[in-house]
């Protein structure tokens, strides 16, 4: 049989069960898979994780195949005889992060409209999720040969912390090496490391007529998304106040800085454009819009001064690092990134979370040296909070060709393999790489509101990764 007529074979498996594919998508969308505290035994994640993590088995095993619940942390699904050639991995993951307001379709409804399959983890993770599990079953269910047999991983965590990747394998051990359905296509050969760090500082609460005091900042929610708003409320008198209408007069980028005036105290907010922190170059920071502000105007205490100018003169330049001189790139990742993704202090004191996502693999311990010696040049702490190494395959590797293979055959498109800023379960284990769902020129929807999918191109995403697991078992 020719790879032609094997492709046919799988897409028209794909192809009879569409319903099935978005009636299952739509059946986990309805569970809120949210990260919780307090859950029983068996729910290290919250009762509502172990309730969608349950209902993914309990598909996997009306398809017929063998599951396995791993203390909660890990599912597990099975095709094929384990005593045969290696174990081929897949893994998506369960979790989303909260839905938020705002939503123009029920977060957690499935609705499908205009071709469009909406809800919170649509297409992070659960479409995808359900896409390759249907491309198990078409491996399955089309009977074709297999050297290999398959283990399909279903994580519980990756929106808070790879903890459940991280508690299986030190029960288990890993497959050989697989795709996670949870990123782009082609193929994603690189992920940039991440740095995840804060800065914080105390100071004595001060009063000053000729200077103005914090009463409160407050910018970003967290660490890995770019913040849309900011403000600061600080205190002053008549002649402050003019100054800050002066400073603003003469330079507000964009008019996306304003001031309104109550008593003695004066608010600065700051709007800027939401993105994700791994592209921060699709937003503009307000954090980084009210650090420049800040800068220009008196502060007390002299601590408190040197905290916020020393920030805006390190970061409010952009997002390359260029002022703290950490700017670099390479040839497979492009430049390295930074957003200080939260920012908040008062009377007494502030703080300040970063997100940096960095290219050069082979210099991550001299990179935080650098970090360190910037904050150190202004007398400031710095605590490193995350280190994730980044993950390079060679792109003529087997793994990458067969995978590139699968989806050029399918889909019809030539692209070639990609890097990305963001980070995936495939950085956990050895041999693993991103693959979907999200083709090239689309917007990334993960995270935002109205979330969605294209139900042809979920169904698209299940012929691709049939093909793929095939090319990999046979």
């Amino acid at each position: 049989m020719s790879d032609f007529q094997l492709n046919e074979q799988l897409n028209g498996l794909i192809d009879q069960w569409r319903d099935e594919i978005v009636a299952a998508t739509r059946q986990l969308i309805a569970i809120d898979s949210e990260y919780s505290e307090g859950g029983g035994p068996g729910q290290p994640f919250g009762p509502r994780i172990a309730e969608a993590l349950d209902a993914a088995l309990a598909m996997a095993a009306e398809m017929g195949f063998s599951t396995r619940n791993v203390d909660g942390y890990m599912g597990e699904i099975d095709l094929g005889d384990p005593s045969r050639g290696k174990k081929i991995g897949m893994i998506a993951h369960i979790d989303v992060v909260p839905a938020g307001d705002g939503w123009d379709y029920p977060p957690f409804a499935g609705q499908v409209a205009e071709g469009r399959l909406y809800g919170r983890g649509s297409a992070d993770d659960k479409g995808p999720l359900v896409a390759a599990l249907y491309a198990m079953k078409a491996v399955k269910d089309s009977g074709l040969p297999c050297s290999n047999h398959a283990r399909y991983l279903i994580g519980t965590d990756e929106e808070s912390g790879f903890r459940c990747i991280k508690h299986y394998l030190t029960k288990e051990e890993q497959p050989w090496g697989g795709f996670s359905p949870d990123g782009e296509f082609p193929v994603i050969y690189g992920e940039k490391g991440t740095y995840r760090f804060k800065c914080g500082q105390q100071w004595p609460a001060a009063a000053s007529g000729d200077r103005f005091t914090v009463q409160e900042i407050k910018g970003g929610t967290r660490m890995n998304v770019v913040p849309e708003y900011a403000k600061a409320v600080l205190c002053g008198n008549d002649r402050l106040f003019a100054l800050a209408e002066q400073e603003l007069a003469a330079d507000n980028p964009e008019g996306r800085l304003s001031l309104s005036l109550q008593g003695q105290n004066l608010t600065v907010e700051a709007h800027g454009i939401s993105a994700h922190a791994a592209t921060p170059w699709f937003g503009l920071s307000a954090n980084n819009l009210l650090l420049g502000f800040l800068r220009r105007l008196p502060l007390a205490p002299a601590v408190a001064e040197n905290y916020l100018h020393s920030l805006a003169d390190l970061f409010a330049d952009g997002n390359l690092g260029e002022a703290a001189g950490l700017a670099c790139a390479t040839g497979d990742f492009g430049p390295l990134t930074v957003s200080l993704g939260v920012l908040e202090a008062g009377p007494e004191g502030g703080g300040a979370s970063f997100d940096m996502r960095y290219p050069n693999l082979e210099q991550r311990g001299e990179l935080w040296q650098h970090i360190v010696q910037a904050f150190a040049c202004r007398q400031l702490p710095v605590e490193l909070l995350q280190d994730k190494p980044g993950l390079l395959v060679p792109k003529e590797s087997f793994l990458i060709q067969s995978l590139l293979q699968a989806y050029q055959q399918t889909s019809g498109r030539s692209e070639e393999p990609v890097t990305i800023g963001g980070g995936t379960y495939s950085r956990a284990m050895k041999n693993f790489v991103a693959f979907g769902p999200l083709f090239p020129g689309q917007r990334e929807l993960a995270h935002e509101r109205n979330e969605y999918i294209l139900v042809d191109d979920l169904i698209l995403c299940a012929k691709i990764y049939a093909q793929a697991l095939y090319n990999l078992m046979k």
